[in-house]
């Protein structure tokens, strides 16, 4: 079997439907401030009048490290994701939650327009893997290793559509090539594996589970959004990160995903938003922690990365923001691109080898 060398996101799924509420508060203990990278309202524009099914496969996801082009900028997160608190933070800052005991001011700091991504300035650094986005991407565009498939009715051929009763289904692309090992046992590199054309023409296969209904979309001069965030189809989107063949689950709560269409076949400007709960996260990663890394089999070196998840912890996790309140919820942002392909009719199966166990290999 294959594994998947880097980080790959496996699969989004909708949590239950709960209230959403917008939390109040400022850069000082008396004013409030709005950022300026808030969620795109609802148009005006009348219900779309396309009824055909488009499918668009991601192409590339930018993690946090690279801006879109896929230059490496430190300061890159800065840019993905949406002011999902209504708040410009900043180190002076105080009428916000309350951190984790050793946590520093910056970790609250905002990025551009107020936009909230402590997953992209703190956690995604703690990774013990070198560029993630440029790895993940070439497991994607070289390997067909995974892909995230979006079937969406209602887009027009007009790039600045500006429409309602927009609708589709999120689906996940399974492995081009399940059992193509990529070098010999002497580490020398063989036959290349299959890759997807990101063509009109090509089916890429989908994994029958999961499928996720997309309901309530709009498109306002051509920037789609996945629902109105006064009153969203769902209040979680589950998202799945593969890391050295273990997949990590990440519940995304207060979810935003938005992209830019640009006809006929592509989609790009691509956000994933939202708020981790941080002790969910800190239990996901721990559950795969000593695959991801060797260092981690011995459980010291992983309670100091937990002490540093608390810390990067940004604001609550239903994604409001207030004082006197425990940080418990670490936002995120993530951007990505996507081309289309042909509606998918082919089921993937997977042939359920498990990725190693480096801790067991260990002997830990």
């Amino acid at each position: 079997m294959k594994l998947v060398p880097a980080l790959c996101l496996l699969g989004l799924s909708f949590g239950s439907v709960t209230a959403i509420v917008v939390g109040c508060g400022g850069d000082d203990e008396t004013s409030t401030t709005t950022g300026g990278g808030r969620q795109p309202p609802a148009p005006s524009g009348g219900a779309t009048p396309g009824t055909d099914e488009r499918t668009f496969a991601v192409y590339s996801l930018q993690l946090g490290e690279t801006d879109r082009a896929g230059a490496v900028n430190r300061d890159a997160w800065k840019k993905f994701g949406y002011d999902l608190d209504g708040l410009t933070t900043n180190r002076d800052s105080r009428d916000v939650c309350t951190q984790a005991p050793g946590a520093t001011k910056a970790n609250q700091e905002d990025g551009e327009q107020g936009i909230d991504n402590a997953f992209g300035k703190v956690i995604l650094p703690l990774l013990p893997i070198t560029g993630p986005s440029k790895q993940i991407n070439d497991s994607i565009q070289g390997e067909g290793a995974f892909t995230i498939l979006m079937r969406i009715k209602g887009l027009t051929d007009d790039a600045n559509q500006t429409n309602t009763g927009l609708s589709g289904t999120l689906l996940v692309g399974g492995d081009l090539n399940p059992d193509a090992p990529t070098s010999d046992a002497g580490g020398a590199p063989i036959a290349p594996p299959t890759r997807p054309s990101f063509t009109p023409d090509f089916e890429w296969p989908y994994r029958p589970s999961p499928q996720i209904p997309i309901t309530g979309s709009y498109i306002t001069s051509g920037l789609f959004v996945n629902g109105d965030p006064k009153s969203l189809g769902a209040s979680s989107i589950e998202l799945s990160l593969f890391l050295a063949g273990q997949a990590l689950s990440l519940r995304i709560n207060k979810p935003t995903i938005t992209f830019k269409h640009q006809p006929p076949n592509d989609l790009v400007e691509g956000t994933i938003a939202g708020v981790l709960g941080t002790e969910e996260l800190i239990s996901s990663l721990e559950k795969v922690a000593g695959n991801i890394s060797e260092t981690f089999c011995g459980g010291t070196a992983f309670e100091s990365i937990k002490s540093t998840i608390r810390q990067a912890s940004d604001m609550i996790k239903d994604g409001t923001n207030r004082a006197g309140t425990p940080c418990d919820g670490i936002s995120v942002g993530i951007g990505f691109t996507a081309k289309r392909v042909a509606n998918p009719s082919k089921e993937y199966v997977d042939n359920g080898v498990p990725a190693p166990n480096l801790c067991a290999d260990a002997g830990q």
